[in-house]
This record gives C-alpha cells, sequence and structure tokens, in this order.
C-alpha cells in the first residue's frame, strides 16, 4: 500500500515538472527576442565566462522607444490641437480668477476706506459740543417764531457751564493751623500760627501733625521750627481728649538746647489741640512713654496742654 502511494507521488512530481518545463518553453518563444535582446545587452555569456552562442551576438538590440521629459502626453486625447486649446482655455481661467482676486482685494480695499471714514465721521459728530446742537435749535426755533423758548433754554444751561473754583477747592481740601517759632529782635521765641490748605483725609490730625514735621513752605515768612531734623510721626491716637502721639528716636534730641526742647514741644501740643476733640498730648519715644525729653530732662510724663507752656 504504501509503495502505490510512493508511486503516484513520484508520477505526480514527474506531471508537475513536464508542465513547469513545458511553461517555461512557451514563455521562452513568446519572449525570445526581449530574452536574446536582454543577453547581449548584459554581456550575459561573457560574464559567467562562456562564449557568446552565435544567434545570440547576431540577434539585433530592441531598440526602446524614448519620450523626452519636457513633452507631456494626453493620454485621454491625441490631437494637439485639443491639447493647445485647453492650455489657452486653463490660461484664460487663471487670468480671470487673477482678475477676479483682484476686483475683490479693490472691493475690500473700497469698503473699508468707506467704513473707516464712516466712523471717522461718526466720530467727528459724536464730537461735536452740545453748544453746536443747541445753537442749531435755538436758530430753528427763532425761525419759527420761538424766541421766548429759546431764551429760556439758554438761561437754564448757562448755570451748568459754570462750575466756581472755589467750590471745588473747599471740597478737597480743608484750612489747618500749624504753629511755629520767631525769633524776635531781642532774641525771644514766639509762637507763629500758620494757615494751610491740606487735603482732606480720615486722619486729619496726622495729616497736620506731618506737615509740622515737614517744616515751614516759601510765603510762610519768619516761620521756623525747632523740631530736631528727622523727626517723624510713627502712630496717633485721641482718646477722652488726650491725643497720644508716637515719634521716633530723632524727636528725643534737640540741637538748640532747653529752649529748642520746649519749642518743640509746644509746637506739637498747639498744632494739635486746634482739634476740638483734642485738649493735650501723650508723648511716646518708638513706642515707650518716658518720663523726660532728652537730656536737657523736660517733663513729657504725662500728657502735656497749652497751659504747660
Amino acid at each position: 500500500m504504501a509503495q502505490k502511494n510512493n508511486k503516484t507521488n513520484s508520477g505526480l512530481y514527474v506531471a508537475v515538472f513536464f508542465v513547469l518545463v513545458i511553461l517555461i518553453v512557451i514563455m521562452f518563444f513568446v519572449k525570445k527576442d526581449d530574452i536574446v535582446s536582454n543577453l547581449k545587452k548584459t554581456n550575459f555569456f561573457e560574464r559567467v565566462g562562456v562564449a557568446t552562442p552565435e544567434f545570440v551576438e547576431k540577434h539585433p538590440i530592441k531598440q526602446e522607444k524614448s519620450v523626452p521629459d519636457d513633452i507631456e502626453i494626453d493620454l485621454m486625447d491625441d490631437s494637439s490641437e485639443k491639447n493647445n486649446a485647453a492650455a489657452g482655455k486653463s490660461a484664460g481661467n487663471t487670468k480671470n480668477d487673477l482678475a477676479s482676486d483682484s476686483d475683490v482685494k479693490k472691493t475690500e480695499n473700497l469698503g473699508q476706506k468707506t467704513e473707516i471714514a464712516q466712523n471717522s465721521q461718526n466720530t467727528q459728530n459724536e464730537k461735536q459740543p452740545e453748544k453746536t446742537e443747541e445753537a442749531k435749535t435755538s436758530g430753528a426755533e427763532m425761525a419759527s417764531g420761538k424766541t421766548e423758548k429759546s431764551e429760556d433754554v439758554a438761561k437754564n444751561s448757562a448755570p451748568q457751564k459754570t462750575v466756581p473754583a472755589q467750590n471745588v477747592s473747599t471740597a478737597t481740601t480743608r484750612t489747618a493751623t500749624l504753629y511755629f517759632v520767631s525769633i524776635g529782635a531781642d532774641g525771644s521765641v514766639n509762637r507763629q500760627a500758620v494757615k494751610r490748605q491740606l487735603a482732606k483725609s480720615d486722619s486729619p490730625l496726622t495729616d497736620a501733625i506731618k506737615a509740622l514735621l515737614a517744616g515751614p513752605v516759601p510765603g510762610e515768612k519768619n516761620a521756623m521750627s525747632l523740631i530736631p531734623s528727622g523727626s517723624k510721626l510713627i502712630g496717633a491716637s485721641v482718646k477722652d481728649g488726650v491725643a497720644t502721639l508716637n515719634f521716633n528716636e530723632n524727636f528725643e534730641f534737640n540741637t538748640y538746647g532747653v529752649e529748642g526742647s520746649i519749642g518743640q514741644l509746644m509746637q506739637i501740643v498747639y498744632t494739635a489741640t486746634e482739634f476740638s476733640t483734642v485738649k493735650s498730648v501723650q508723648f511716646l519715644i518708638e513706642g515707650e512713654k518716658k518720663e523726660y525729653l532728652g537730656s536737657e530732662g523736660q517733663w513729657i510724663g504725662t500728657p502735656l496742654a497749652r497751659s504747660s507752656f
């Protein structure tokens, strides 16, 4: 049984082999010219070390038609006239497209210029003063015989245009009284009250003391300050008629001696007690309550009033 199967397989292999051989022979005859031409062109036999057969040597090499790279072939239509017409039509379409794009751009630019001009005109119309409209209305009414009504409109609009400068100044500033000193001809130290305009705020006492520490300004004739240079107000509060004022350490040392220490304390007390809520002043140095001011020993252990000077 096994031998029978082997014979069957062998017969099948032989049949397949013959079929392949037949196919190769058929393909050889069909492509004979191409095969022989390729063998001659590539020098196949010389490369493998065998003499080239005579039929191969005499066989003419098949020439392939070459097409120039710069020639386009229309596969749909062989007519050159149709190709030229198509090319002309394409060029015409391109020109039309360019012209259309140019017209669109011109139209857009014209629209933008028109829009800008309209916006400019609208802006100018909005910026026209109300007087122009009133004048036009007044002229129209006068032409129609409404003179009395036009005069009433002018009278009513006049007060709205005029705002007294004094009222504006009063609304944003207040008058403060600051105390400086002046030196008399005999060398005596005298108080000198100065009126000054200060900006309104929620802490008028602090503003007044800071202005006093800054010293007199041009126009405040003969006024000078005995408060030491570099003195700063750290904090201020008012309770039960006593203003507690906290100064930095520069306030403690006066280069003018005893008269200078008394003068600086007097300036602070008189300026602070200008406010109706302040009756006396308690001095602090760097947040600390001290009994004496500086090396001269001026008493500041308790609140000082105007009667202290």
